[in-house]
């Protein structure tokens, strides 16, 4: 992400079977992707920080998805 740009947020998700053959999808995480690449994440229930290399990483390492917030007004707003 070059220098200049706004830091991105996005949600890391987690998908769970229940034991009736429903699937649940839990947000784990919630984080900013800072504007020189590294990210910063906060669990969803408040506690537990993490400073990550990047925002693909921070998913790899929790064994999540990665789930980038606000994409369609970031893709309307654009020049």
């Amino acid at each position: 992400m070059p220098s200049g740009d706004l830091p991105r947020m996005f949600a890391l998700v987690q998908e769970f079977d229940e034991d009736d053959g429903e699937s649940l999808t839990e947000v784990v995480a919630y984080g900013l992707a800072l504007p020189d690449g590294t990210a910063a994440t906060v669990g969803a229930n408040g506690h537990g920080f993490g400073r990550w290399t990047n925002a693909h990483r921070a998913a790899w390492r929790l064994r999540s998805d990665l789930v980038w917030l606000g994409e369609c007004e970031a893709e309307a707003s654009a020049p």
